[in-house]
């Protein structure tokens, strides 16, 4: 769907853990309001969320297509390759010697980046002093 179309809700049913069937399709609440199920439009905005508009103009709630995206996070035995990955993030630069562990799974690119900032803040308790330099985290869907 082209940003800035509006989409016609036909059929919308809420679902626990902050999901959402409209019109078929599975997508995950970001920005939940009451009585989501009333929304009549929804449009894309320009950073690829999907917003809801309701008969009350100044009401709307965010959703995003709820996808699994699994969080690694590989620590480098070489150096080298560890630098040639931050340079250009690209996996071939992963052997199966280095270390490479699933650490989270989400269901939206939002959810993904907010478990990655908490990862790389320094005051984070689960900070990995070598970010950077041999580890680095990554995201797969």
């Amino acid at each position: 769907m082209p940003k800035g179309k509006k989409t016609i809700i036909k059929d919308i049913k809420l679902l626990d853990n902050d999901e959402i069937i409209i019109n078929g399709k599975e997508y995950v609440i970001l920005e939940n309001t009451k009585d989501i199920q009333t929304a009549k439009t929804m449009k894309i905005s320009s950073n690829g969320n999907r917003i809801l508009r309701f008969e009350d103009e100044k009401k709307k709630a965010t959703i995003d297509v709820k996808r699994e995206i699994n969080i690694f996070k590989v620590t480098f035995i070489d150096k080298e390759r560890a630098k040639k990955f931050n340079k250009d993030n690209d996996k071939k630069w992963i052997l199966e010697n280095d270390k490479k562990e699933l650490i989270a799974t989400a269901n939206s690119f939002i959810k993904a980046r907010e478990i990655l900032a908490k990862l790389q803040d320094k005051k984070s308790e689960n900070y990995e002093k070598q970010i950077g330099t041999t580890i680095f985290f990554y995201i797969e869907y």
